[in-house]
């Protein structure tokens, strides 16, 4: 897909979206909500622009199987909403909604997005609870009395309801479908036409109906602890804008607050973009300043107040590496792909063959904590047999940044910390593609590479007589990417000041 395409589906989808006939029945529907122009979250919509017959009838399969084992899965249940350990306090200040991705997580004192934020904010006078969606393999119960002595009280969302609960939820999604399918031949475009037959099967899938779900969930937590805020982790997501609209139902004056934690990329759409009111945040706070510049540029969010609240991913700045310091060293570059297969199969087949043409440089694969590489070797039988000079890091992310000159990437957010730990970022781009590029803004500061030879020449030169002021330019940029929380800034949005 390429960028035309890219910004035609974009607005084909915020039309449906935008409609009048919308309501959360669509909204709900994830595959509307165009996140950004990463080939992994493009790979639904491929064939909008080709061939689609083959790939609707696997996606109306698909809906059927995700229903039944919903269907099936709930005769087992009860009905809880959620899970938790002893009671929930009569009220809380604060809900902040969270994830469990890793069996790993429960029994820690810390959130892995909010960090100590929910114990800070008793220093302003606030209340906290921490409410989970579970991604895990384990039961919401086994999770949860993991942290049956802590002290901020956590809920986690069950991934079922009872039958009753689960068929009702079904069929407000399929109620939303039947409205798609009914006007999808009388859209004016071709485009149009394709996106909302499309639409119609994505608004029965299993997404659709987990957002829904969520916000019969969020309900009856907000009427519970009646919180004056709540805080969701913000990307764009169609459960994100479904949480706004089921707080809000339940307490019109709550506080609906977007934590946008991550790196904002080239072309991000749907956290850029306003939908109806009940659904859109009433303040978007950011991981850092750049994210928090760039959404201020944006008109379509001048009634939404954006600040920074920072991340706990910020990283102390190291002084950055001057090339003629590393003369007669062994140098080494770090490989950082994000947590998916493809991004993985891409990037150390790359610095594969840069290995075996460059035997006196050192590769260092690092893998997301969500990748096994067994997996990869059953994907890429050449990663059975590795070279002496890669290796496959057993260390900490700070030693391996320690050990590096270089680091590879595309999407991967890690290079941010790479920066700020003094290693040089390099750029793995493929010819026709839209670009990934983290660091994309500032592009004319670090090296970009298509092919092996590219990075043997930049390891021959090694650039020495820019790369230091290039280096801390660079360091500059990424220093306002992720800068510390400031939970200050998090309690005034709480309280509504400022």
């Amino acid at each position: 897909m390429n960028e035309e395409q890219y910004q035609a589906l974009c607005k084909s989808c915020d039309r449906l979206l935008l409609a009048p006939d919308s309501g959360a029945e669509r909204i709900a529907a994830p595959w509307l909500h165009v996140i950004r122009a990463h080939p992994i979250f493009l790979e639904s919509y491929a064939d909008i622009f080709g061939a689609q017959t083959g790939s609707n009838v696997s996606r109306r399969v698909r809906n059927i199987a995700s229903a039944l084992r919903s269907f099936f899965k709930s005769f087992t249940v009860d009905g809880p909403l959620w899970s938790c350990v002893g009671e929930l306090p009569q009220k809380s200040d604060v809900l902040l909604v969270s994830h469990l991705v890793n069996e790993s997580f429960p029994g820690q004192e810390g959130d892995f997005y909010y960090g100590k934020a929910a114990w800070e904010l008793e220093g302003y006078g606030l209340s906290a609870a921490i409410a989970l969606i579970n991604y895990t393999e384990a039961s919401s119960a086994t999770l949860a009395s993991k942290w049956r002595h802590a002290k901020i009280p956590r809920v986690i969302f069950e991934r079922v309801l009872n039958f009753p609960a689960e068929l009702r939820l079904y069929r407000r999604a399929c109620s939303a479908a039947d409205r798609l399918n009914s006007i999808a031949d009388l859209q004016s475009s071709d485009l149009d036409r394709r996106v909302t037959a499309r639409a119609a099967i994505e608004a029965a899938s299993g997404g659709a109906v987990s957002a829904l779900r969520l916000g019969d969930q969020i309900k009856a937590l907000v009427a519970r602890l009646q919180p004056r805020a709540i805080v969701v982790t913000y990307e764009g997501h169609s459960w994100e804008r479904i949480t706004f609209a089921a707080a809000r139902a339940v307490s019109p004056g709550i506080r609906c607050i977007g934590y946008q934690h991550a790196v904002l990329f080239n072309l991000q759409h749907a956290v850029q973009r306003s939908l109806a009111h009940e659904f859109n945040p009433d303040v978007i706070l950011t991981s850092g300043l750049v994210s928090q510049v760039s959404l201020q540029k944006n008109p379509d969010l001048k009634n939404v107040r954006i600040d920074t609240f920072g991340s706990n991913r910020s990283f102390a700045r190291q002084p950055a590496r001057s090339w003629r310091s590393i003369t007669g060293e062994k140098r080494t570059c770090l490989v950082l792909p994000e947590g998916i297969s493809s991004e993985c199969n891409l990037l150390f087949s790359f610095s594969l063959e840069c290995a075996q043409a460059m035997p006196n440089t050192e590769f260092i694969w690092r893998l997301h904590p969500n990748m096994d590489y067994r997996a990869l070797v059953r994907i890429n039988s050449a990663f059975r047999d590795l070279p002496p000079n890669v290796t496959l890091s057993a260390s900490s992310l700070a030693e391996d940044f320690v050990r590096s000159h270089w680091a590879l990437y595309r999407g991967s957010t890690a290079i941010v910390q790479a920066v700020m730990s003094g290693v040089c970022p390099v750029y793995l781009h493929q010819v026709g593609e839209i670009p990934l590029d983290t660091l994309y803004e500032i592009a004319e500061l670090h090296a970009r590479v298509i092919k092996p030879d590219d990075f043997k020449l930049l390891v021959k030169e090694a650039r020495a007589p820019r790369v230091s002021a290039e280096a801390e330019q660079v360091q500059d940029y990424c220093e306002k990417m992720f800068t510390p929380m400031d939970t200050r800034m998090l309690a005034e949005c709480i309280s509504g000041k400022k």
